[in-house]
């Protein structure tokens, strides 16, 4: 329930503001959404770094400028814990339907923004599939992980969407499934609930080179289907001869395993 990212490594918000923190350049992030019930009033935060201030725009029209990083006060004790350096406090903002925007700058200029959309009504289902840099590999034990989203008409992901989708799949694969973050013996199910709009599940492959196709389905959203192609891969003596990849710019020595 902590850390940077979640239990199947979606990035959440902390992650973000940890990349704006981190940044070398002016950075900036919204900290949350923009897709409230009418009438919502609520604090919007922005992290932003190497700007002297920043300012928030409610479809296009200017709703405050923040000209340093907000203090916090500790909830506990009530002792003044000083200011963030990096978050940026826009009070009693009344969510209107349409986009918002904030804009970071240093001496005048702009040098970072960024601006969210209020998500419509759930349209359909989004898959993206994530493998390894040579694809899925046919060895028994390589994973691709699926990211599943409910998107609207436009492709918006909806942030509030937290429902059931159900899975079909065919081929050379063993499914994994994924987890829920707050229900039990959600694992290895064939269906699973979006988590602010998205999840990720993951098929592992066997032993088997082949087609893998995978379905998204819910009542009322248009389906998504995915094919991933698990490759062969080339074995002597019963071991896989290929390394497993390395981080793009590490080199290490090669020992040669066929004689």
């Amino acid at each position: 329930m902590s850390g940077k990212v979640d239990g199947v490594r979606l990035p959440k918000e902390i992650y973000f503001v940890s990349r704006v923190m981190q940044s070398n350049t002016p950075d900036l992030h919204i900290i949350g959404h923009w897709t409230y019930p009418t009438g919502t009033k609520k604090t919007v935060y922005v992290a932003a770094s190497l700007c002297d201030s920043v300012e928030l725009f409610v479809n296009g029209k200017s709703v405050g400028v923040d000209k340093g990083p907000s203090r916090f006060t500790d909830p506990f004790n009530g002792n003044d814990m000083g200011d963030s350096g990096y978050i940026y406090a826009f009070p009693d903002i009344a969510f209107e339907p349409g986009s918002i925007k904030a804009i970071a700058t240093q001496g005048g200029k702009i040098v970072a923004s960024q601006e969210i959309k209020t998500a419509g009504a759930p349209k359909s289902i989004k898959l993206t599939v994530h493998t390894g840099p040579k694809g899925l590999q046919a060895d028994g034990s390589d994973v691709a992980l699926i990211d599943f989203e409910v998107v609207d008409a436009d492709g918006n992901r909806c942030p509030t969407d937290e429902a059931r989708v159900d899975f079909a799949v065919d081929g050379p694969l063993v499914w994994r499934g994924g987890f829920c973050s707050d229900k039990l013996d959600t694992t290895n199910n064939l269906y699973l609930d979006t988590e602010c709009g998205i999840n990720r599940v993951a098929v592992r492959s066997t032993l088997t080179p082949g087609k893998i196709t995978v379905n998204a389905t819910r009542d009322g959203l248009t389906p998504a289907t995915v094919t991933i192609d698990s490759q062969a891969v080339d074995y002597k003596d019963g071991l896989e001869i290929s390394l497993p990849p390395t981080f793009a710019g590490v080199s290490q020595p090669v020992p040669n395993l066929v004689p």
